[in-house]
């Protein structure tokens, strides 16, 4: 009590900006002790008008304060010092001159004898910060237990059934904090239910002292945001920050077959530069193949193939390239690049259950779509980053397909791992690192900018601030709330059209009644047994007590009395009787309860999942405040900050600012705001990172060579104005993405052959100037559908639910097939844990969380795996019978026609001979081999259709099967 009274005094006297009171004379005290160490090794970076992190080290005053990373100390708490921890480990000061041990102890002794009452004045802005983090998840927006909402002083000093939870200037009178001490709040059973964790010591410790020194509001100053690192204009006038402006097109001397479209005439501008010219034009059928495994992910049939070598037309090739536009092939095939960079995946991933998302596949569909019918860019970009603001879905009887649509396509934002539907992974830091990955899938797929790099503190390279990294989260918070969480598994919204909900419950009615049915025979069968186990329990206790527990243990949870809730409670142990229990006393029990829910298990897997959406949409209610988190550190919150975007690109005055659009009353519209803002035409960034991309994925490489960094450290473009005029164009073209793939494909450039040329590659060693076609492989989702394609195994079905995957007994990983064949590869299960073999061995990305350029690898365990596969020896196996049924016993048409299939072009004379005579060296192998095992059925025949096969699987694994020319 008198301690109690001695602060209250002390803080009476003090100022609103309270300075710690330390006594001159103090021979121990700051002046004395810790200064001269650090005038002696840190005053040099941590003093003047700008110290080094903001940190001031010359008054105790400033010490206190600490600098960016918090608070520099702990008044009296030496081992919870920032400060004194990075001079113990040796990190600071930097370079050699570190602090000796006596200098370390002297830092040690004053911060053990600053008294608690000397640090800066607690006010609201200190505690809301506590009750944000464990409080309000029961006291909050959407629940107010007891009354009770903790979300500002005002409501804590009113508080709720009980009377004030704050009583100012008497902590022992304040049940907020007699709660926590007590253990009580939040209550330990409902730890594990909201994910929230207790307060610790230190955050007991300030709120008792808010409480005590008179529980006072938030300084004036709090809501005010400071500029905390300018940014200078030569910054500003970084390329990427400046909106693209159409440049003039190139005058070149090149002969008009060298120049189809004005990407051509800005290419070799640079290479007349150089005395360089492109490549002479690929063959007819090399370019067929090239243009048609870009656009669609699979080779032409060999009937396609020869109807485009009739085609004598001047213009036949552009006109392929409008039907490969045209073809569903086509989304299929750019799809799979938006997925990677949205982070696509069909399972939560983080821990090991990899629990799969029931119908993330709806996404998939909805951006294969898009890409089919020609979205417009901008309007793609809105509808995922703001669909459910474009659309009033909660104001509806009945949604309708155009409502699903925009509500499917914010899956955008709900793709990246996420583990928080397991207790153990559902803290506070792991829910910020969901919004991490979120903010880094946006930023690397839209802006192309490393902001996730200033998560912990500025950015070191280029003008984001830590600051504009939490404004940018917070316009996320109204859907993504790290203090008002909603599990990825219940995350959904239940929306469908009438007709699939229908469809759905006709299936699952009859499926759920015989589950029910028997799991009520087998509560029946348990029922009299748990009685017998809690008779046997009880004997030991009173008599009177007994008679009370078998009557709660019989009246259902609902109807139970005050004493009986009670007595549930206290003896929760005692009426705990898990099915082990039964099992293990009654073992006749046992056979008859796995043989029931092994059936109950069998019965589940056939339930179809509900159709809702797994959609990015507002909670409602104000979202919660968003914090800079110091260091990075969820646990250290700074001052709040409010939703904006980069002030680099906000500030400049070409584009307009950032701004909410609300399309609802209920509605805080900040990511429809996000999203117009980004789709200004003048946006410095958004069309030009997408551009780049499609450029990447059609020429191998981005004119920016970095496409997910347009900052400092990335590449810089190597033709800058033609990067400008194609996002010019792009915008100016209604944001077309096919417009932009046949003009790209259509240049000259583009249908260079790979060949090289001494000259040029001495003079440009890198093809940076692009005087050849660069030689690629195919990536693994190209090489698995066009092995289907190629051996006519190719099940052409789209959309719907994913095909499973299966382990293989040799482990080999594989998608299941169906009555047609095999789906395409965007079609398999997208699962974590279990990618496709073949699509991991040859380099399909992990989504962890997003990725925007793949890597290439050639390892030995490719060809192994083309070598071993079962999977590529079944195709092989199925193309050698089709080509045996299509030309019985015309072997050279057989031939012809794998070469079609596999290389779209006819087989040389020389080629053909050579396969005959090869397959004839196999078809004796394979007669001995046969003979050996005594095969079944006409053995020359079989030795015929296994060394065709054996073949077949040569063609598939052949470098020019797996080459894009």
């Amino acid at each position: 009590m008198k301690l109690r009274l001695i602060r209250i005094a002390v803080a009476a006297t003090l100022l609103p900006a309270w300075t710690p009171a330390f006594a001159a004379e103090d021979k121990l005290g700051f002046d004395n002790t810790a200064l001269p160490v650090f005038r002696a090794k840190c005053l040099m970076c941590h003093s003047g008008s700008a110290p080094q992190a903001s940190l001031d080290l010359q008054t105790a005053q400033s010490a206190l304060k600490g600098g960016k990373s918090g608070p520099a100390i702990q008044p009296g708490a030496p081992a919870r010092s920032l400060l004194l921890e990075r001079v113990i480990s040796k990190s600071m000061p930097p370079g050699p001159d570190k602090l000796t041990e006596p200098e370390i102890a002297a830092l040690r002794g004053w911060i053990e004898r600053t008294a608690p009452v000397a640090m800066a004045a607690v006010t609201e802005a200190d505690v809301f910060p506590i009750f944000q983090m464990r409080c309000v998840v029961c006291h909050g927006k959407r629940k107010q237990e007891g009354g009770l909402d903790l979300r500002t002083r005002a409501a804590a000093l009113k508080g709720g059934h009980s009377g004030p939870a704050i009583v100012p200037g008497k902590s022992a009178d304040s049940l907020a904090l007699n709660r926590i001490l007590a253990g009580q709040m939040p209550p330990p059973k409902l730890l594990f239910e909201y994910f929230v964790r207790p307060p610790s010591n230190p955050e007991v410790d300030t709120l008792r002292r808010w409480i005590e020194t008179g529980a006072a509001p938030a300084p004036p100053s709090v809501a005010t945001v400071k500029e905390d690192r300018p940014i200078s204009d030569k910054e500003r006038a970084w390329w990427s920050f400046q909106p693209p402006r159409r440049p003039a097109i190139p005058e070149v001397r090149a002969a008009r077959n060298q120049i189809r479209n004005p990407i051509d005439q800005f290419l070799l501008a640079r290479l007349e530069a150089k005395s360089l010219r492109y490549n002479p034009e690929a063959s007819r059928l090399a370019l067929l193949r090239r243009v048609s495994l870009d656009l669609t992910g699979l080779p032409l049939t060999p009937e396609q193939v020869e109807a485009y070598e009739r085609d004598t037309r001047p213009d036949a090739y552009e006109r392929l390239v409008d039907r490969l536009l045209e073809s569903p092939h086509y989304g299929e095939r750019w799809a799979q690049f938006w997925l990677n960079a949205a982070g696509y995946s069909d399972s939560e991933g983080i821990i090991d259950e990899d629990k799969i998302r029931p119908n993330a596949w709806r996404y998939r569909d909805y951006v294969i779509r898009a890409f089919n019918a020609d979205k417009p860019y901008d309007r793609f970009l809105t509808e995922q980053i703001a669909g459910d603001e474009l659309v009033d879905y909660k104001h509806v009887q009945e949604v309708d397909a155009f409502t699903i649509e925009k509500l499917t396509a914010t899956g955008f934002l709900r793709l990246v791992p996420d583990g928080t539907y397991s207790p153990a992974n559902n803290s506070i830091p792991e829910r910020m690192n969901v919004i991490a990955d979120e903010i880094e899938v946006l930023s690397s797929t839209v802006l192309g900018l490393t902001v996730g790099c200033a998560r912990c503190h500025n950015h070191k390279y280029d003008p984001i601030r830590q600051r504009d990294y939490y404004q940018l989260s917070a316009i996320l918070q109204s859907a993504y709330d790290p203090y008002d969480w909603v599990k990825p598994t219940e995350r959904n919204l239940d929306v469908a059209l009438a007709a699939e909900k229908q469809a759905v419950a006709s299936w699952n009615d009859p499926i759920q009644a015989d589950i029910k049915k028997k799991e009520a025979e087998l509560a029946a069968k348990a029922k009299p047994l748990r009685e017998q186990i809690l008779k046997e329990r009880v004997q030991s206790l009173p008599e009177t007590v007994r008679a009370d527990l078998l009557l709660t243990a019989a009246t259902p949870e609902k109807e139970r009395t005050t004493l009986q809730k009670y007595l549930a409670e206290k003896f929760e142990d005692t009426f705990k009787n898990a099915s082990d229990d039964l099992t293990k006393k009654f073992p006749e029990f046992a056979a008859e309860n796995t043989r029931n829910r092994k059936e109950i298990a069998e019965l589940r897997a056939k339930l179809k999942a509900k159709p809702d959406l797994r959609a990015l949409y507002e909670m409602g209610g104000d979202p919660s405040p968003v914090f800079l988190l110091r260091r990075g550190d969820a646990n250290v919150l700074g001052e709040p900050v409010q939703p904006d975007t980069p002030a680099v690109l906000t500030r400049t005055g070409l584009i307009k600012p950032y701004a909410p659009a609300p399309p609802f009353p209920d509605a805080t519209g900040r990511r429809l705001g996000l999203a117009q803002w980004l789709t200004q035409p003048d946006h410095p960034l958004t069309s030009r990172v997408m551009v780049n991309r499609l450029w990447m994925h059609h020429f191998g490489r981005g004119i920016v060579a970095s496409p997910s960094n347009f900052g400092r450290m990335g590449v810089a473009p190597s033709h800058p104005e033609l990067l400008d005029w194609l996002a010019a164009e792009f915008v100016q073209s209604g944001w077309s993405l096919k417009k932009m793939h046949r003009l790209m494909v259509t240049s000259a450039a583009y249908r260079q052959s790979s060949a090289m040329e001494p000259l040029a590659q001495a003079a440009d060693p890198d093809n940076t100037l692009l005087w050849r076609m660069p030689l690629r492989r195919m990536d693994a989702e190209q090489l698995h559908d066009s092995i289907l394609q190629a051996t006519s195994r190719l099940d052409p079905t789209p959309f719907g639910e994913p095909v499973r995957v299966d382990a293989k007994p040799g482990g080999e990983i594989l998608a299941e097939g169906t009555k047609a064949g095999w789906r395409r590869s965007i079609y398999v299960l997208q699962r974590r844990t279990t990618p496709m073999t073949m699509l991991e061995v040859f380099d399909q990305p992990p989504m962890s969380p997003n990725c925007i350029e793949r890597s290439h690898s050639t390892v030995s365990t490719q060809a192994l795996q083309m070598m071993n596969s079962e999977m590529i020896r079944e195709r092989a196996r199925f193309l050698a019978g089709r080509l045996m049924d299509e030309f019985p016993g015309l072997r050279e048409r057989q031939v012809e026609r794998l070469y079609l299939r596999t290389l779209a072009r006819p087989p040389t004379a020389d080629e053909t001979a050579k396969a005959l005579a090869d397959i004839d060296k196999l078809v004796a192998f394979w007669t001995d081999h046969l003979q050996s095992e005594q095969s079944p059925g006409p053995r020359h025949e079989n030795a015929r259709w296994s060394a065709l096969a054996s073949f077949c699987h040569a063609m598939l694994s052949s470098a020019e099967f797996a080459y894009i020319d």
